[in-house]
Order: C-alpha cells, then structure tokens, then sequence
C-alpha cells in the first residue's frame, strides 16, 4: 500500500498544480480583464455541473425524446459539447450531434446538415427532434426549422447571433473575417466573403431575420455576461427568451442553462405553451 502511495503521489501532485494553475489563470485574466475570462473560468470549472442537483436528480425525464446537438464555431465536437450530451442523454433523450465539422464552413452547409440530421433522426425514432444548437450552431438550426418545421419539434438556441450574424466581440469577428477570407481565397472546409455578405448564404440570411413557423417552439437562452456573442443579438423576436448568468462557455455547461432547457423539454413533452419572452429588449 505504501509503495502505491509513492507512486501515485506525483501524479497527484502534479494534478494539483494544473488545478493551481487554472485558478492562477482565470484569477489574473480577469484582474487584467482579459477579453474571455469567464470562458476560462467555465473550462476550469466544467465538472462542477456534475455535483449539482440538475444532474444528481433531474427535473424532468424525456423517455427517449429525439434531440439533435448542433455546435457553433470551432466547438461543433463531440469533446466540447460533451457534458451537455452526457447530461442530455441522462435525462433520457437520444441525442445525435449534428456533423457541420468545426462550424467554420459555409452556413448554408451548415443549414442543410443540420435539416438532413433531423430528417434522419425523425425517420430512425418515429417523431420529430428537438434541436439544441450553440452560438453559430443556432443560425444553421433555425435555417433549418424555417425549412423543415414538420421535421423539428422544437429549438433552443445557446447564445446564438441570430438578429446580427457578425454580433459578436471585435476579436471573433476578427477570425471570421480571417477565415472568410482564406475560404474566399480557395482553402477548403472554410465560410467564404459571398457567405457573410454575397450571393452564397442569401437564402439563410433571409430566414435568420424572416418568419419563424409559429408552430415549432422556439427558446432563446443568453446571458449579459456573454464577452463572445453580444447578448442583444440572441433576442430573436420570434423566440421566447430566457438570462442566465454565465460566460459564453458556459452556455453549454452550467447549470442554470441545463434548468432552463429541462423546463423547455418539459414544456415541448406536455403540449403546454412556454413562458412568454422576458423583457431584456428594454434594457
């Protein structure tokens, strides 16, 4: 026992100093209000959610509700949106996540993938899916529920740009921009000039800001801490809307949005209609 002990030890050791070490980070980013620092914050504390009640013991059981995970800009992965799976598979949903890659390419791509996904889900389950879609991710869901409403059973967007689709902080703007530009110049896989501003995502563009089928629920849930995506821009006029407190990071981690779309798939089960919008559009 005493030699495992000795052994284990440094390992311990030295899982304590990265511990100290994101502490350190997130304590100095946000003294020198470093653009971000909540979302590191949100990765150091990730595992927290796991203790709390919303996951110890649920507020609602889905008995297999079909649920389509979209990821936004270089989160699309299955790493990244893995404690919101783990938790969404907990509550008893079979969920798929939509394969758009890392979310830096083309938003009509994006769009159709994301349609595509819920046909194939609602075709293999026997009943539309819902669709739970992060940042850039619920650009390309409501796309798709404008296209498909007898497909999707309802959205929940995670602090998308869905009014301004460049609604977000200088710096991200700065690597779309950068990315369209090295789409536009022939790299593959990559968004390109015509998909922000030209010919190519015109059509997706038009149902980001055009009507939303009044007969698919639609809950936009943002946060004013969001230092990624300007929070004004997730006000979707055609969404229900939903505060919470956390960094843009941790829209897909914290336990106040796992409370917030529990209380949306419960409303989505029972047929009820959800809580009218809350009154952020005057703040």
């Amino acid at each position: 026992m005493r030699t495992q002990l000795l052994r284990s030890a440094p390992v311990l050791g030295e899982c304590a100093r990265l511990v100290q070490l994101g502490s350190a980070l997130t304590s100095a980013a946000e003294r020198l209000r470093v653009p971000f620092a909540g979302d590191v914050r949100s990765v150091v504390r990730r595992g927290e959610v796991r203790r709390h009640p919303v996951w110890m013991s649920p507020p609602v059981q889905t008995d297999g509700l079909p649920v389509v995970l979209v990821g936004g800009l270089l989160t699309a992965t299955p790493l990244l949106l893995g404690i919101l799976r783990e938790w969404l598979d907990r509550i008893g949903c079979r969920t798929v996540i939509a394969p758009t890659g890392l979310g830096v390419g083309c938003g009509e791509d994006g769009a159709r993938i994301v349609e595509s996904t819920a046909r194939d889900l609602a075709d293999a389950a026997g009943a539309a899916p819902v669709i739970i879609a992060y940042s850039r991710g619920g650009q390309f869901a409501r796309g798709a529920a404008v296209r498909s409403p007898d497909a999707v059973r309802g959205l929940i967007t995670l602090g998308s740009p869905l009014t301004d689709v460049t609604g977000v902080h200088p710096l991200l703007r700065l690597q779309v921009y950068a990315l369209g530009a090295a789409g536009t110049l022939g790299v593959p896989g990559l968004l390109r000039a015509s998909c922000l501003w030209g010919a190519c995502c015109r059509q997706l563009r038009a149902e980001l800001t055009g009507p939303f089928p009044a007969e698919v629920p639609f809950l936009s849930v943002y946060s004013r801490e969001d230092e990624m995506v300007h929070w004004r821009s997730s006000l979707d006029p055609a969404a229900r809307h939903r505060e919470v407190s956390t960094s843009h990071g941790g829209l897909v981690a914290d336990p106040a949005v796992f409370t917030a779309i529990a209380t949306e798939l419960e409303t989505i089960l029972t047929g009820r209609t959800g809580d009218p919008p809350d009154e952020a559009t005057a703040a």
